[in-house]
């Protein structure tokens, strides 16, 4: 099979022109903006947002154009497994988490006068859900199976990328709910369930950095981009996932564990992370 040897400046047209891709990026954004701009009357109880919450929101979005639109997206999705857990990882531990340091808390006040919605919404960022479902949903799509048919189909990879998207906000509301409707965690609680998290990204990189043969039959029959064995990429992906994801998390409890050493009073789920 040959090998390729790309250019930077070839690397750089690799950009990516799905029209689902842009259009959901800037649907996203743009009502963001309306919502926090022009429509912001229409919430009652609504504040002007600060800098600091549209600079988070920025990076989330930012993020979301780096994992999706950029030459990352090509490369893992045609050369190399390391690149595309590389895009994973941006997409479920990093993007969710700024968005959500992004969104003001009275976006979620209209659940006050639907109790329905309050109660599905209360289910599902419940800490035993959302860790569940976002486990489940990662795992599920890492199996071999079904990570070789979302790459040989371009609907369920958007399906693949639309539940991890999904099921990582509902994952990150425990510690970074910006409403009180969806309460955080105490912050003890926080504590283990950042450590909790770290465990299920570190076994799935062990297991990939330690196989013995390639897991993905659609990477073992990819061109080898740069010359990279189909091993040694398996070893950084797995790398990424296992050091990657278990740094952020360990950052992630680093911090809550310094709030709460300097809590004053009632120990509780702040919405002050940073």
């Amino acid at each position: 099979m040959n090998s390729y040897y790309p250019t930077i400046d070839w690397l750089w047209t690799w950009w990516t022109f799905d029209p689902g891709i842009w259009l959901g990026i800037v649907a996203l954004h743009g009502g963001y903006l309306l919502t926090v701009g022009p429509l912001r009357s229409k919430f009652s109880t609504s504040q002007p947002i600060s800098s600091r919450q549209l600079t988070y929101w920025t990076l989330g979005i930012l993020t979301l154009i780096v994992a999706l639109i950029t030459p990352l997206a090509l490369i893992s999705d045609v050369y190399l497994f390391s690149a595309h857990m590389l895009q994973h990882l941006l997409l479920t531990l990093v993007a969710p988490a700024l968005l959500l340091l992004g969104t003001p808390g009275w976006l979620f006040d209209p659940l006050r006068t639907r109790p329905t919605l309050l109660r599905i919404a209360r289910f599902l960022c419940n800490p035993f859900v959302a860790f569940a479902a976002f486990n489940v949903v990662f795992i599920a799509w890492h199996a071999p199976a079904m990570y070789n048919l979302a790459l040989a189909s371009p609907v369920m990879h958007l399906l693949e990328h639309f539940t991890m998207v999904a099921a990582a906000m509902l994952t990150w509301m425990p510690i970074l709910s910006p409403t009180r409707l969806l309460p955080r965690l105490p912050l003890p609680l926080q504590v283990f369930y950042a450590f909790l998290q770290s465990i299920v990204g570190t076994g799935l990189g062990a297991i990939l950095t330690l196989a013995k043969d390639p897991i993905y039959n659609f990477y073992a029959q990819a061109p080898r981009l740069w010359n990279i064995p189909v091993l040694e990429d398996q070893v950084w992906a797995g790398l990424v996932m296992w050091i990657g994801a278990a740094m952020l998390w360990l950052l992630v409890l680093t911090i809550i564990f310094f709030r709460w050493f300097g809590a004053k009073g009632p120990i509780e789920g702040e919405h002050g992370f940073v």
